[in-house]
């Protein structure tokens, strides 16, 4: 089983940064690699059209916005992976001036493909990330 774990500090307040990425179906407003999220299943799906046309649909499967953090998994799309299971949360104390993100996950990736996976996934989170600070101001 293949893991990433991308994180980084930010300049800001954790409520601050969770409100501006804690719904589910955000992403889009924030990730440059995600033109748009339209949610299905009363919200608990979301199917994601990336920039470069390709279409995944993921499921979340816990919130918790005491803790500041989701869990979702893939259901269907073209990434030669099975058994994602992804988390993003935010980390850091209720009133201190920084705080930081984590973005997670383990998969089965298809034989021969797993180090190139891992880079696409380690890709993606870093460049939300940027893409974070930039909208943010911070």
């Amino acid at each position: 089983m293949a893991k990433v774990s991308v994180s980084v500090t930010l300049a800001a307040p954790a409520a601050r940064v969770w409100e501006f990425i804690g719904g589910f179906h955000a992403l889009a407003e924030w990730s440059s690699s995600i033109k748009s999220s339209l949610p299905e299943q009363g919200g608990r799906v979301r199917r994601l059209k990336t920039t470069d046309g390709a279409v995944i649909a993921e499921r979340l499967q816990s919130f918790s916005e005491a803790q500041r953090e989701y869990s979702y998994s893939i259901v269907s799309g073209p990434i030669p992976v099975s058994n994602y299971h992804s988390t993003l949360r935010v980390l850091g104390d209720d009133g201190a001036a920084e705080c930081s993100v984590e973005w997670s996950s383990q998969f089965d990736a298809v034989e021969g493909v797993e180090e190139a996976m891992v880079d696409v996934f380690q890709h993606l989170y870093e460049s939300a990330f940027v893409d974070l600070r930039r909208l943010m101001g911070i």
